[in-house]
């Protein structure tokens, strides 16, 4: 061998040398792989990352011989072969890996064809950094941000909540003077007739006064509880229970006899018989003012009221159906607000009834609404979510 040869040997051997370290003293993670994806080198930092020792530990194996997942293996191989078919780099992506201690580390990762002297590629050159810390603090600045976002929704939530309540105490405190005035007023006033004939005509019946003064008081007495039920519902501690939707139905009719003892009005039930999520008592209120309202408020010879559901896969959805006034499309969104009451219906009632339903139905994390019944009357139609703590 001349002089030249081995000079030029030994050129190439330093050449060797010298790339060796720059690969290795890259702080990068760097291999290279063929065109079966099989590993043909890299530095020592991806030997160490892989569980190895040297480099050479490394040449022959594939991703399946590393401690990644098969799901990350895959992935790997999936996109070596993009770029080797497609000739085109892929830069900066994300994607994870995990280590032989199952740590899972986030990478930001390239790859790029490797061409031969005749521009065929015959494999892929490969490189990663470790942006771990970035990604979990990205993670907790994204957490923090949505927590902001649920926070200022909330606010704003709370924000109309607290409008919706003292408009409703705006017209509570007038409902209320205006509802507890009238009895108070007729009871007075009866009272005073009574006196006056007593003084000027002992002998005159007054039983006419007195059923007056009752009467009053009975409405003044319920409009009190009703006013009571409203403040108390939503207030209170509350436990969701499984219960039978029927059962709790069923128990609610028996205070209902002052309607169904005559054989005159018929109640029918299409009730789940399984247990499902809820508050029972006070998804009996609901259903206790549906089902009377439908009574009540009905000039029907057999007044009917027909309580039937559906099941989806979030929520239950039940329906009150009566034959009675039915409601006027003007007023099908009002009824549901305190004390809202539709004048010259000839019936009496607080207005707060349908209230209560709506707060209850809310706590339920349902809705509530009104419809047309096609045959005559009004369908109350209301929801209860499925997933209830």
């Amino acid at each position: 061998m001349t002089t030249l040869e081995c000079g030029h040997l030994n050129n190439l051997d330093m050449e060797g040398q010298i790339l060796d370290i720059l690969i290795n003293n890259n702080p990068q993670f760097v291999f290279w792989k063929d065109r079966s994806s099989v590993y043909l080198g890299c530095n020592n930092n991806f030997s160490k990352s892989a569980g190895y020792q040297s480099p050479s530990e490394v040449i022959g194996r594939t991703d399946y011989d590393m401690p990644w997942s098969r799901e990350e293996a895959d992935f790997f191989r999936r996109i070596d072969q993009e770029v080797m078919s497609t000739g085109k780099p892929r830069l900066n992506f994300e994607e994870t890996q995990t280590l032989k201690d199952k740590s899972i580390r986030w990478l930001s990762t390239s790859k790029v064809p490797l061409h031969d002297q005749d521009e065929n590629i015959v494999g892929i050159l490969g490189w990663y950094v470790d942006i771990t810390d970035y990604k979990q603090m990205k993670i907790q600045i994204d957490e923090k941000n949505k927590a902001l976002l649920d926070y200022n929704l909330q606010l704003t939530k709370s924000k109309n909540e607290l409008e919706q309540a003292n408009s409703d105490l705006e017209r509570f405190t007038y409902a209320v003077s205006h509802d507890l005035k009238t009895p108070i007023r007729n009871m007075v006033s009866y009272a005073q007739l009574i006196d006056r004939t007593q003084k000027t005509n002992p002998g005159k019946s007054i039983q006419e006064y007195i059923t007056t003064i009752v009467d009053s008081g009975k409405r003044m007495y319920n409009l009190v509880d009703d006013i009571l039920t409203y403040a108390r519902t939503g207030t209170e501690e509350l436990v969701a229970k499984e219960a039978c939707i029927n059962q709790i139905v069923s128990e609610k009719l028996l205070d209902l006899q002052q309607y169904t003892a005559d054989g005159k009005c018929k109640v029918s039930l299409d009730l789940p018989e399984l247990r499902i999520r809820c508050y029972p008592h006070l998804l009996g209120v609901v259903f206790y003012n549906l089902i009377s309202n439908g009574l009540k408020f009905n000039t029907s010879a057999r007044p009917e009221v027909i309580c039937s559901h559906k099941e989806t896969e979030k929520e239950w959805l039940f329906c009150v159906t009566d034959n009675g006034i039915g409601v006027d499309d003007n007023y099908i969104d009002e009824i549901f607000k305190p004390f809202k009451r539709i004048e010259g219906n000839g019936f009496e009632g607080s207005g707060l009834g349908l209230s209560i339903c709506k707060r209850i139905v809310r706590i339920h994390k349902g809705r509530i609404w009104a419809e047309k019944n096609a045959s005559g009357g009004s369908v109350f139609i209301f929801t209860i979510s499925k997933n209830l703590s």
